[in-house]
C-alpha cells in the first residue's frame, strides 16, 4: 500500500471514533491518507484528532479560505488511487446514490470516478429502511462497493444488522481493491511470542530475554497475508497489534492451555521462548534474605510442541535458538518433534538475538529444503519466513 493516496469520507456515526485505528494501520503500511469531514461527523469525532493521524489538513466545508475556494474537493477527487466512505450513514448514501451534492464529501463522490468502497453503520431498522436498501442498489449498479454492516449489539442497546464491519474485513477489503496479495486468506494462524516467566514466590520469577519482537512481527505479516491470526504472548513492552486476536499470558502452563484451546487451526508458530524449567513448590509471599543459601528445586516445563503434535492437523513451525552446533540443533528438533518446519536463529551476534530489531535465520523443512536469510528487520524476516513456508 505504499504511496497510495486513499481518501477518507468520515460522517455522523456513532461508529466514527473507528476510523482512528483504519487511518494508523493505512499509514504504518506507507498510505497517505486525506479526509473528508461531514458536520455531523465532527459531532462524534474531533476535527483536530483526524488531522493529526492522517497528517493532513481535514477538508470539512466548500467555502472555507484557501487558494482555491470552492475547488479543495475536486482537486482531492482527481489525486486519489482510492475512495472511503468510513462509516457511511444511510444520509451519504441516500445522497450519492441520487446525485445530491450540497457538502463538501457529496460534492467529491459525486465527481470521482475512482474505485469507492462504503462501509455503512447504523440502526438496525435505518439499513432495512426500504429507502436505503434502494440507495445501497442504486450504488452498487452503478460500481461502487457497499460492505455490509455486520450483526450485533448496538449503541441503542438494540441487536441487529447495523454495526460498522470489523477492522480486520475493513483493511482486507481495502488490500483486495489494491490487488496485494492474500495467500493467508481464510486460513487460521497461531502464533506464540515473548518469554514466560516461572514464579519462585509473589515477587520473583524466573525468565529470559526474549522481547516478542520476532513473534509480533511474524503476526503482523500472517494478518498482512489475509490470516485470522491468534496472538499468544508472554510479559512484552509491546502492544496490542489491530485485527490480531491477543491472549496475554504469563506462565509456561498457561502458554500450554491456551495452545490447546486453539488447536484447530492451519498453522502454529512456536516462537515463545518458554522456559525450560520451572520452581517445583513457588513460596508464598516474599522469600526473606535470611538465608545464607537458598536452594530452589527446579523441574522440566512441558514440551508445548512436543505435546501437540499428534492433536491438531496445523502445519507446526517451531524455532531453534542456539549458541553453538545450531544446524545439528534444529534438525534434531525438526525430526524429534515431528514439525513440518524449524528456524534456526543464534544470538551470536549483536543483530540476532534478543531485544533488536534485526536478525538472520534458517528455514529447515521435513522434506530437506534449507533456506537461509540475510540479516535483515524482523518485519522483513517475518515475511520471508511466511513467503517460504506457506503451501
Amino acid at each position: 500500500m505504499k504511496n497510495k493516496n486513499i481518501l477518507i469520507g468520515i460522517t455522523g456515526s456513532i461508529a466514527a471514533y473507528k476510523v482512528c485505528d483504519i487511518i494508523r494501520i493505512l499509514r504504518k503500511e506507507g498510505a497517505n491518507v486525506q479526509a473528508i469531514m461531514t458536520k455531523s461527523a465532527q459531532e462524534f469525532i474531533g476535527k483536530t484528532t483526524i488531522a493529526a493521524l492522517t497528517n493532513n489538513k481535514v477538508i470539512d466545508s466548500i467555502f472555507e479560505e484557501n487558494p482555491r475556494p470552492g475547488l479543495e474537493h475536486i482537486d482531492l477527487a482527481f489525486d486519489v488511487d482510492l475512495i472511503l466512505v468510513l462509516p457511511a450513514t444511510a444520509n451519504i448514501l441516500g445522497k450519492v446514490a441520487n446525485s445530491v451534492a450540497d457538502d463538501s464529501l457529496s460534492l467529491a463522490l459525486s465527481i470521482c470516478e475512482q474505485p469507492t468502497i462504503f462501509f455503512p453503520a447504523m440502526n438496525y431498522k435505518m439499513w432495512r429502511n426500504q429507502a436505503t436498501m434502494n440507495a445501497v442498489k442504486k450504488l452498487r449498479e452503478s460500481g461502487k462497493t457497499i460492505i455490509d454492516p455486520e450483526d450485533g449489539p448496538l449503541a441503542s442497546l438494540h441487536e441487529g444488522k447495523g454495526r460498522l464491519a470489523d477492522t480486520k474485513v475493513i483493511m482486507n477489503t481495502i488490500r483486495e481493491s489494491f490487488n496485494i496479495p492474500q495467500p493467508l486468506k481464510g486460513k487460521k494462524v497461531v502464533i506464540t511470542a515473548g518469554p514466560t516467566q516461572e514464579p519462585i514466590d509473589d515477587v520473583r520469577y524466573i525468565s529470559n530475554r526474549s522481547s516478542g519482537k520476532m513473534g509480533f512481527a511474524l503476526a503482523k505479516s500472517a494478518r498482512n497475508l489475509g490470516a485470522s491470526v491468534t496472538l499468544i504472548t508472554g510479559p512484552t513492552k509491546l502492544k496490542d497489534i489491530p485485527e490480531v486476536e491477543m491472549i496475554r499470558i504469563n506462565t509456561s502452563d498457561d502458554m500450554f492451555n491456551q495452545i490447546n484451546q486453539n488447536l484447530e487451526t492451519d498453522y502454529i508458530i512456536m516462537n515463545a521462548a518458554v522456559s525450560d524449567y520451572k520452581i517445583e513448590s513457588p513460596h508464598s509471599g516474599k522469600v526473606k534474605k535470611e538465608l545464607s543459601n537458598l536452594n530452589l528445586e527446579l523441574v522440566p516445563t512441558i514440551d508445548i510442541l512436543d505435546s501437540i503434535k499428534t492433536k491438531t492437523s496445523a502445519k507446526l513451525v517451531g524455532f531453534a535458538l542456539e549458541l553453538e552446533n545450531g544446524e545439528e540443533n534444529a534438525l534434531k528438533k525438526l525430526k524429534s518433534k515431528k514439525l513440518d518446519f524449524i528456524i534456526l536463529n543464534t544470538a551470536n551476534n549483536i543483530d540476532q538475538g534478543f531485544d533488536v530489531d534485526t536478525n538472520q535465520v534458517t528455514i529447515f523443512s521435513k522434506s530437506g529444503e534449507k533456506l537461509e536469510s540475510s540479516i535483515n528487520t524482523k518485519d522483513r524476516i517475518a515475511n520471508f519466513i511466511w513467503n517460504n513456508i506457506i503451501n
